[in-house]
């Protein structure tokens, strides 16, 4: 069960950390349900952020904790306690704001509480799961009839890099079935003008110094799923968080590095393949979590 249902023992995530989540915190650091940003993103792929934009919603605390994560702050606890209906609520001003979708970032740990609200209110725009892929096939389970765009990160097929930056020894076993999960209940990729209603982007972000994991998670995604696949190449890697204290995450990607990825990629058949320019990897593109241009509630 997840903690929602008896606000105990939670195994929302692979960690199934079992914590009481009404008196203490979980490998997550939450409790309640907790935000700490919501707004019209324009900096995700193209068939999510669109012209108008995302509307992201962006949940304090995660299952990963990753080192280096560009959101270090929120990843830790930063952000406002809501309600179940005042997130019922987000969902509807976001949807009137104008957003191509809902975008959930990092929700994992809250999900049953995200499903409660989804009673309360559907909105008519496609609801997007934007997730580290660190996921349990039971959580999603929960989420089948609710997601049309699932849109995980594939971190790693090197359990030894899992395990030194995310604490995830597991991280590729879990990660490699939950997409295949993710594309069970999201079969076809449906593009109306530009935008994606339904399916699939896998996401990866190349990390210094590990191009030989980009190239296995790369094949994986080739061999198990097809080179017909959406995916996205990030190139967008800066040093946040802790990195400074893992070299080489502690610096940039080197162009060299990035080149790879995208020629492996191109190698592997993937007509659908999403890659960023080098200024990408600029803070201007991390939002700013002191505020809220959509107001939480």
């Amino acid at each position: 069960m997840c903690y929602n249902r008896g606000m105990e023992y939670c195994d929302c995530c692979p960690r199934r950390c079992r914590a009481d989540r009404v008196n203490t915190t979980g490998y997550c650091g939450e409790r309640g349900l907790k935000i700490a940003r919501a707004s019209l993103h324009m900096w995700e792929e193209p068939p999510i952020s669109g012209t108008r934009g995302s509307g992201t919603i962006f949940f304090s605390g995660c299952n990963l904790k990753c080192v280096y994560c560009q959101n270090y702050d929120i990843s830790r606890g930063k952000g406002s306690q809501l309600t179940v209906a005042q997130l019922a609520d987000l969902f509807k001003r976001i949807e009137d704001s104008g957003a191509h979708n809902v975008n959930l970032v990092t929700a994992t740990h809250f999900s049953d509480m995200i499903v409660k609200a989804f009673e309360l209110y559907k909105p008519s725009i496609p609801v997007v799961y934007n997730c580290g892929g660190y996921e349990s096939k039971e959580t999603l389970s929960r989420l089948d009839g609710i997601v049309d765009v699932y849109l995980p990160d594939f971190k790693y097929a090197d359990d030894a890099l899992a395990k030194k930056y995310s604490n995830a020894p597991d991280y590729f076993e879990v990660c490699a079935g939950a997409i295949k999960e993710m594309r069970r209940q999201q079969p076809e990729d449906i593009l109306q003008d530009g935008l994606m209603k339904k399916g699939m982007i896998i996401r990866h972000l190349v990390l210094p110094g590990a191009t030989a994991n980009t190239l296995k998670v790369l094949d994986w995604i080739k061999d198990n799923l097809s080179s017909k696949t959406y995916i996205s190449v990030m190139g967008q890697y800066i040093p946040f968080g802790e990195a400074k204290k893992y070299p080489p995450l502690d610096r940039k990607l080197k162009p060299i590095e990035y080149k790879i990825a995208v020629s492996h990629a191109l190698k592997c058949g993937f007509d659908n393949a999403f890659v960023q320019d080098t200024d990408s990897a600029d803070d201007k593109y991390v939002p700013d979590f002191d505020e809220s241009p959509i107001p939480l509630y």
